[in-house]
């Protein structure tokens, strides 16, 4: 997210366009206070971006076990 005053935007308004298409949400500021928001007309889907694929160490089975069976030994 951007912070940019009214002015500024203005002055450098294709910049800004071009920051909003790349997926930037830009806050318009005058006197310090919000006043708009700029924000890209599609949402990316945070997914698509990930390179890192969790994998578990465990199986399936194992993860997703009821808690009865884990406190056994303990009780």
């Amino acid at each position: 997210m951007v912070k940019v005053s009214a002015t500024k935007l203005r002055n450098n308004l294709f910049e800004y366009l071009d920051k909003a298409a790349a997926g930037e949400i830009i806050v318009i500021q005058r006197n310090n206070q919000e006043v708009a928001r700029l924000i890209p007309t599609k949402q990316t889907n945070w997914r698509d971006k990930m390179h890192i694929t969790p994998e578990l160490l465990v199986p399936p089975d194992e993860f997703i076990k009821p808690i009865e069976d884990i406190w056994e030994n303990y009780v």
